[in-house]
């Protein structure tokens, strides 16, 4: 796959006029770390004849570093301007992480991908001209994510169980959000056999909406009346996988509808 182009909060380098380039004989992204790699933390036994593992965790974020020149197939003169310039970065050197997706030549339209990403911007002078510009992209995490998935039921029955597939490449667990719309008053269980976590909320009325926040853990009701944190448990609704099973069985108390979106993670890199 050769990457021509690239998407960075809801805009695209090809709207500057710009394309991903080679300006140094080397590939498209010229650095590029994985991120994901693990640090295992270990306790030595038996006089180190054996070590115990204590805990693991993630130490990097992805990085990648790749170069941007204007389009030749647009301008006959590729020097950058001034005014190109400072439009690249206020666009891309930005104090805070955004969505970044890579585009690749043979369908632009196929979704890929994406990161919550920032720039730092270093010039590519040729005798003191401006011809490019490498981007060194930092990431708030040592992982990516697929496009958002959602999945809905209309849950009528309570005594059957209804099946989302997890399909993150990380097994553990992750908290989607949630639109729950209740069709019968009472105390509203829902409960996941693949976490065995159960999520309940009390007293729901009848057309009562309860949305919920994976990432911020924020409940909310459509009722101002109903003070929803005094009847939650505050066990908060997770999705898993394991490296055997993607499939969470989950069932609900009351008839309700169930809507779910969550973004799978990818342990990808730009290429």
């Amino acid at each position: 796959m050769y990457a021509c182009d690239f998407e960075y909060d809801g805009q695209y380098l090809s709207d500057y006029g710009f394309v991903i380039c080679n300006l140094n004989g080397t590939s498209d992204f010229d650095t590029v770390s994985a991120g994901s790699r693990i640090t295992f933390n270990t306790v030595s036994r038996h006089r180190g004849k054996m070590y115990s593992l204590t805990g693991t965790q993630y130490d990097e974020c992805i990085t990648a570093t790749f170069d941007i020149c204007k389009n030749p197939d647009e301008y006959d003169d590729l020097r950058i301007t001034n005014d190109e310039y400072r439009d690249i970065m206020r666009w891309l050197n930005r104090r805070e992480f955004l969505k970044f997706q890579v585009l690749n030549e043979d369908d632009k339209e196929q979704e890929t991908c994406y990161y919550e990403a920032s720039f730092n911007v270093d010039k590519i002078m040729v005798n003191k001209v401006l011809y490019g510009l490498e981007l060194t992209m930092e990431t708030n995490k040592p992982f990516g994510y697929g496009q958002e998935l959602s999945v809905s039921w209309n849950v009528s029955d309570t005594t059957k169980t209804y099946v989302l597939s997890d399909m993150s490449d990380e097994i553990g667990y992750t908290y989607p959000s949630m639109v729950i719309t209740c069709n019968r008053a009472g105390d509203l269980t829902i409960h996941n056999e693949m976490e065995d976590c159960t999520m309940v909320i009390k007293n729901v009325s009848v057309g009562e909406v309860i949305t919920i926040d994976g990432s911020t853990h924020i409940i909310s009701s459509s009722l101002d009346s109903h003070k929803i944190y005094d009847d939650f448990n505050f066990e908060f609704f997770r999705i898993g996988n394991t490296i055997n099973n993607r499939n969470n069985r989950i069932s609900a108390s009351l008839p309700c509808k169930l809507e779910f979106t969550y973004s799978p993670i990818i342990k990808d890199t730009p290429d």
